[in-house]
């Protein structure tokens, strides 16, 4: 009996000294951690060790996203055809027009890209055309008059991209809205008034094809239209 609890006396002393040896090294531990000083952070320093997020790259075709363009051509489809009825007047007019002059086809147009395959705007364009007056078709016949013509048309416009690079686009497009015709005759015999005739007009335009070339944000570019744009037409615009 004395020798178990003289056992178990010394199995608890073992204990208690094992629990005062831990004590003492976590003690010592903590007062290591405590003297270790951290060195301090600007401002900019924690900014930079903060994770960032990832920043999409914007296309190219969207980081300008409005275009300002001006064109010139030189005839429309719609002049052609004002100029075929002009021909049909004249054979049965009493006067006679002669000495066509055509001053040209001219445009300036608005855009903005929508997606990388649509982009929408409007477009102002002007034609001016004008002939002599005579007096009759017959040889002794004389100048009385000079006549202008002018076509102004202001359109919605899209155009559908189908071919979109950094340096040339491939497109056509389709454009609507309205217009004016506008005939002005001022006659050599001051006492006679000039007349005007003003016609209102439906207009619209096809481009089968158009091509876009050059290098961001300046670019030129070359069209086919049918309508009240001229047939071909050539231009410069810039991206904003």
């Amino acid at each position: 009996m004395e020798y178990g609890l003289s056992m178990m006396k010394r199995f608890l002393l073992f204990i208690v000294a094992a629990v005062l040896s831990s004590t003492a090294v976590m003690a010592q531990e903590v007062d290591t951690l405590t003297a270790v000083t951290l060195p301090a952070l600007t401002p900019e320093q924690i900014v930079d060790t903060m994770p960032t997020a990832a920043v999409e790259e914007v296309p190219y075709y969207m980081q300008k996203r409005h275009s300002l363009q001006f064109s010139a051509g030189y005839v429309s489809a719609f002049y052609i055809g004002k100029l075929a009825v002009g021909f049909l007047w004249v054979a049965t007019a009493a006067q006679h027009g002669t000495n066509w002059y055509f001053f040209g086809n001219y445009g300036l147009q608005y855009y903005c890209q929508m997606n990388r395959w649509c982009r929408i705007g409007a477009k102002a364009n002007w034609e001016m055309d004008g002939y002599v007056v005579n007096s009759s078709s017959k040889a002794d016949a004389v100048r009385i008059g000079y006549t202008t013509n002018n076509a102004v048309s202001l359109v919605f416009s899209t155009q559908f991209t189908y071919l979109n690079r950094e340096k040339v686009q491939l497109y056509s497009g389709a454009d609507v809205g309205a217009g004016m015709h506008i005939m002005h005759t001022r006659y050599d015999d001051k006492s006679k008034p000039a007349e005007d005739n003003i016609v209102p007009l439906f207009a619209f335009n096809i481009t089968p094809l158009g091509v876009a070339f050059g290098s961001w944000p300046v670019y030129g570019y070359v069209e086919t239209n049918l309508g009240y744009d001229a047939l071909i037409k050539a231009g410069v615009g810039v991206h904003f």
